[in-house]
């Protein structure tokens, strides 16, 4: 019987202990359950904070005010809240009542549920409360859940293209164009010279008051002083303070070959630079404010990359530079259009401003030059003796004007240089080709020659090379480098090339050769060549085209120069010569020393492109910042951590 009594009381506590655990796995699959439904809940909630932040950065690009922005938000949130999947009650706290953390009351880090806006940053904050169901047996009655997001508009720009501020520096006058003022305001006054970011007399471009129309990119987008830039850049190599402070970025080297980062770059016309973006603009400069230059046409990559995701209407958001190309360590001269002179001056005349600007990295003087066409193969060309004087010029010469400073240390601004005092003697009427040049001192001596034409007694009929590519690459010792020029002319009938004009003879100074530091250098003859040698002049198209090959054969690796000759006679009978400098590299790495300095920021909209050329025009004046808030419109929407 005793054994009996044991075994029932031994069934009976087990009973006991399966039904205190069955309560408890009961109790555990309820919770488990709530659980859940709070996880789903909380996932439900931060889809809505996701979507509330991002509409109110859309709403902050569009132009609205933070107000108008926090009512996007709360909308699209409150919208996204609908149907919980726990039947939950989420809430957002009213603007202007937002809800911390216990002792965090006013720090945004610490926001519970509302809206905060702060410039370009948006945060969303919602709270939700799940009521429980089997959970409530075991005393939780609900769960408290949330989530937050974080929006930022970030700016940076994404695109491998930069914007030229001025044309024909420093003004006034002579073709003066400040791109980032209005139309109206854009060609009054001088650049600047107390800030880079100044607009002396002139009004900052706006959404009401848009600038002037310009090219982003094409024939009428090259710089100043460098023809073969046409404001294609390389963002992923930096820092140009000095000759070996190279800084590369994205499995980019100083091995990558010039074509290999020309693909690269384009790529990001598609997709958008991944970064590092530029800072902000400061002075002393950033060194990532130093970005450097592809020179070259590379107008299909370019344009075929850029249409497939921009259009006419598209606003983008565009570093800007002042419109010279720069060297370390190095000066540099943005020279005028062009000089206009009467055959024989009865008293000396002044000559148009042009302007000279250093880099951080450059601490001499300049002295200032004007050197005739030495190398021409006809005298009566050579319009400034040698060595060049400010004197009285002999019959069929003009002198060296004096200029209004000299021997002095360039702002990195630019000083503007006035040419004083100009004389001709003489001259006949016609088109003709003067050197521009600065010259450095200790310890650099470095030469700048810039051509600059001349025009005497009138002569207007010209023709241009300005679609010409004037630069080209090989990657291998003895490659051959074949580079389009283009002879064009206008259409107006006073300008234009005249139906009796001659054919243009298009020849290259073998006496020019030297490497791109205006050493000496030689190459073979025979190696450079043109086809065809003459062209007619038109208005069609480029223009009339003869192809220039340059044979590399026992050229070391660098890079090297010369100048191109086009020379014929206008329809009214009057001489035209025009020289062109062309740049190339043998086997040279993507780490040249060209680059330009970024001095702002600015939105632009596109007015029109084609196979040759993007054209647009400012909605905003220069900002120092890539994400001031005026640039919010070509802005980029980024959820970021909270």
């Amino acid at each position: 019987m005793h054994a009996r009594s044991e075994m029932r009381d031994a069934r009976g506590q087990v009973l006991v202990m399966v039904a205190l655990l069955l309560t408890v796995l009961l109790a555990f699959s309820g919770l488990a359950i709530d659980v859940g439904r709070q996880v789903a809940e909380r996932r439900h909630v931060q889809t809505a904070a996701d979507a509330g932040a991002l509409a109110a950065c859309r709403s902050l690009i569009a132009g609205d005010s933070d107000s108008a922005a926090a009512a996007d938000a709360r909308e699209t949130a409150l919208a996204n809240l609908a149907s919980s999947p726990a039947g939950a009650n989420a809430t957002i706290a009213a603007d202007g009542s937002p809800v911390y953390e216990s002792g965090h009351a006013g720090d945004p880090s610490y926001l519970n549920s509302g809206i905060l806006i702060n410039g370009t940053s948006v945060r969303v904050a919602i709270s939700s409360t799940v009521t429980t169901t089997v959970a409530r047996a075991i005393g939780i009655a609900s769960m408290d859940t949330g989530a937050r997001a974080r929006c930022q508009l970030q700016g940076g720009p994404a695109l491998p293209l930069v914007a030229r501020r001025y044309l024909n520096a420093p003004g006034p006058g002579n073709g003066f164009v400040d791109t980032l003022a209005t139309d109206a305001t854009s060609a009054d006054g001088q650049v600047d010279t107390g800030t880079i970011t100044g607009y002396d007399v002139r009004t900052p471009a706006s959404e009401a008051e848009p600038g002037p129309a310009m090219d982003l990119y094409g024939p009428n987008s090259k710089a100043a002083n460098d023809n073969s830039f046409r404001g294609f850049v390389a963002l992923d190599v930096r820092n140009f303070q000095s000759t070996t402070s190279r800084i590369y970025y994205n499995r980019v080297t100083a091995g990558t070959s010039t074509n290999t980062l020309k693909d690269m770059e384009g790529a990001y016309l598609i997709d958008g630079y991944i970064g590092p973006m530029f800072p902000p603009v400061t002075s002393p400069a950033d060194p990532n404010d130093q970005v450097a230059t592809l020179s070259g046409n590379d107008t299909a990559m370019v344009l075929g990359n850029f249409s497939q995701v921009y259009g006419v209407g598209d606003r983008i958001l565009l570093a800007v530079y002042n419109g010279t190309v720069m060297q370390i360590p190095d000066f540099s001269i943005s020279p005028p259009t062009a000089i206009t002179l009467p055959s024989t001056t009865i008293t000396p005349v002044t000559g148009p401003n042009f302007s000279v600007a250093r880099n951080d990295a450059f601490n001499s003087t300049v002295e200032l030059f004007l050197r005739g066409d030495h190398n021409t193969a006809n005298p009566a060309y050579d319009i400034i003796d040698e060595p060049p004087s400010t004197g009285v010029p002999l019959a069929g010469n003009m002198n060296m004007p004096t200029w209004s400073q000299n021997n002095f240390i360039p702002a990195k601004n630019g000083t503007t240089v006035a040419m004083n005092s100009i004389r001709t003697t003489a001259v006949p009427a016609g088109i003709y080709t003067v050197w521009l040049e600065g010259q450095s001192g200790n310890p650099y001596f470095q030469t700048r020659r810039y051509p600059v034409p001349v025009a005497v007694g009138g002569a207007a009929r010209d023709f241009s090379l300005g679609n010409s590519t004037v630069s080209g690459a090989t990657a291998t010792l003895g490659g051959t480098i074949s580079v389009p020029i283009y002879v064009s002319t206008t259409t107006a009938n006073a300008t234009k090339w005249g139906a009796t004009g001659s054919a243009v003879g298009l020849t290259y100074d073998a006496a020019s050769f030297t490497d791109c530091s205006l050493n000496a250098a030689a190459i073979g003859a025979g190696q450079i060549t043109l086809s065809p040698t003459s062209v007619t002049p038109t208005a069609s198209g480029n223009g009339a085209l003869s192809t220039l090959s340059i044979n590399t054969t026992g050229l070391a690796a660098g890079c090297y120069r010369f100048d191109l000759r086009a020379t014929g006679t206008n329809g009214d009978a009057q001489p035209v010569t025009h020289l062109q400098p062309i740049t190339f590299t043998v086997a040279t790495s993507a780490s040249s020393g060209s680059y330009v300095d970024i001095i702002g920021f600015a939105v632009f909209e596109i007015t029109a492109y084609d196979a040759n050329s993007i054209t647009a025009q400012a909605v905003t004046g220069v900002h120092a910042d890539p994400n001031d808030q005026a640039l919010r419109r070509a802005e980029q929407a980024r959820l970021i951590a909270w």
